[in-house]
C-alpha cells in the first residue's frame, strides 16, 4: 500500500508528485515511457509568469518571446511587443526531467516504462494494475491515484471522468528558416486557409532553427503543406521530422470519484485558445495537493471531500477555458475576408495599445471579451456590414 498513485509524467503528473512528496506523502509516479520526457510533443511555449509562480527550472529554455505578430489571410499584420520577455520557449522533454529530479529528490518514487491498464475503487484503497516493460503484470494498491495521463481518455471511461467536448489535431515540426525579415517574433497565421478553427505558428527557437506547426479542427497535413511552404518555398517536407498530438478541448463531465482525481490535460484543463497545457496544468496540480493533503488529515477520500478540487478549478480558470473555448470557435465562422477587415480595423484604432490592461499571456477571458466588443463596434469592424 502506497499514500497516493499518480498516473502519467507530463508537467501535471510530476508536479503533483513533488507537492505531495514534499508534504510528506508516500508518493508513487508511473510512466509508460522508459524516460521522462519521451514523445513530449509541444510548442514549449512557457508564460514568464509560471516560472515565477511554480519556481520552474530554467536549463530548458531555448529563447525567450518578447514580440508577437498575428498575420492575417492577406498578410496584414497585427504585433505586441514588450520590453521583458512574455514568455520563454523550453526543450519539452528537458524540461519534463527536470522537473522529475525535483520530485524525485522530495521523495517520489518512479516507476518508468510502466503501462497503468487499470483502476479499481475499492472500499479502503484504489487497485492500480499495470504492466511494467518485458515484465508479467503487476499491481499496487494506494489511497488515493491521481490520473494525469494527458490526452489518453481510457482510464476516464472506466471511471465515467470527464471526456473533452472536441479534439483538435496539431502537427509541428523543428526546421532551419532563412532569415525571413521578422527578427526573432513569434508569427501566429489564421485563416480559414490557414487552419481551420485554429492557426498557424513560427516560434524562434535560436541558432536559425524554428518550430513551425498548426492546430485545426480539419485534417492538418494539407494545410501543414502549404504553412512550410509559405514560410521556406524551398524546404523539402519529406527531410522534416514531423509530429502530431490530439489536443483535447473544454471536457464535460466530472473530474472526482472516490479516491480518484482526474487532473491536467486529462480533465482538459488546458487553455482552449492556445491548446497550451502547462500553466493549468501546473495550476491543477497546485488544487490536487492542497485537497489531497487536506484529505489525508482527516482520512476522508470521498467524492464530497475530493470533491473541493472540482470547485477550486472551477472558479480558478473555468472561465478561461469556456469564454476561450466559444470564442475560437466563434472566430472559427469569420471568413477571410471578415479577418483582414477586423485586423485593418484594430490597427487604425491602436487595439492592441487599448487592450494592454487586459492582456495577459496564461489569462484571456478579458482580452477576448474586449476585443468581441471590438469585433462588434469598431469603425470598418466585423460587426459593421
Amino acid at each position: 500500500m502506497t499514500d497516493v498513485a499518480v498516473i502519467g509524467a507530463g508537467p501535471t503528473g510530476i508536479h503533483t508528485a513533488y507537492l505531495l512528496a514534499q508534504a510528506g506523502l508516500d508518493v508513487v509516479l508511473f510512466e509508460a515511457q522508459s524516460r521522462i520526457g519521451d514523445r513530449a510533443i509541444c510548442s514549449g511555449v512557457v508564460g514568464d509568469e509560471a516560472f515565477a509562480r511554480f519556481d520552474l527550472p530554467t536549463d530548458p529554455i531555448l529563447s525567450e518571446i518578447k514580440c508577437i505578430q498575428a498575420v492575417s489571410p492577406g498578410g496584414k499584420k497585427l504585433e505586441y511587443r514588450t520590453e521583458g520577455p512574455l514568455a520563454q520557449v523550453i526543450d519539452k522533454g528537458e524540461f519534463n526531467r527536470s522537473l522529475a529530479q525535483r520530485a524525485v529528490n522530495a521523495g517520489a518514487k518512479l516507476q518508468l516504462g510502466c503501462w497503468v491498464n487499470s483502476l479499481a475503487v475499492e472500499k479502503h484503497s484504489v487497485e492500480i494494475q499495470y504492466r511494467p516493460a518485458e515484465e508479467a503484470p503487476a499491481s499496487l494498491r494506494a489511497q488515493v491515484a491521481i490520473i494525469t495521463t494527458g490526452v489518453n481518455g481510457s482510464l476516464n471511461h472506466s471511471l465515467g471522468l470527464a471526456h473533452p467536448r472536441q479534439f483538435l489535431r496539431a502537427v509541428q515540426a523543428e526546421m532551419s528558416l532563412p532569415p525571413n525579415g521578422h527578427g526573432n517574433a513569434t508569427r501566429v497565421f489564421v485563416g480559414r486557409g490557414v487552419a481551420p478553427g485554429a492557426f498557424g505558428w513560427e516560434i524562434p527557437l535560436g541558432n536559425n532553427r524554428w518550430r513551425v506547426g498548426l492546430m485545426t479542427e480539419d485534417n492538418p497535413d494539407p494545410y501543414f503543406v502549404k504553412l512550410v511552404q509559405r514560410v521556406s518555398p524551398n524546404t523539402d517536407i519529406s527531410t522534416l521530422k514531423i509530429d502530431r498530438k490530439g489536443i483535447a478541448q473544454a471536457a464535460v463531465g466530472r473530474c472526482v470519484v472516490d479516491r480518484v482525481i482526474a487532473a491536467g490535460e486529462a480533465a482538459g484543463h488546458i487553455k482552449t485558445t492556445t491548446g497550451g497545457g502547462i500553466y493549468y496544468g501546473l495550476l491543477s496540480a497546485e488544487l490536487v495537493a492542497d485537497v489531497v493533503s487536506r484529505a489525508f488529515r482527516t482520512r476522508n477520500f470521498s467524492t464530497r471531500t475530493l470533491g473541493e478540487f472540482e470547485r477550486y478549478w472551477r472558479s480558478t480558470f473555468g472561465n478561461e477555458l469556456i469564454v476561450g473555448y466559444f470564442a475560437r470557435k466563434l472566430a472559427g465562422h469569420f471568413s477571410d475576408n471578415q479577418i483582414d477587415r477586423f485586423f485593418d480595423a484594430a490597427n487604425a484604432s491602436d487595439l492592441l495599445v487599448r487592450l494592454n490592461g487586459r492582456l495577459k499571456f496564461d489569462w484571456h477571458h478579458r482580452a477576448l471579451l474586449a476585443t468581441l466588443r471590438s469585433l462588434l463596434t469598431l469603425p470598418g469592424g466585423i460587426g459593421r456590414g
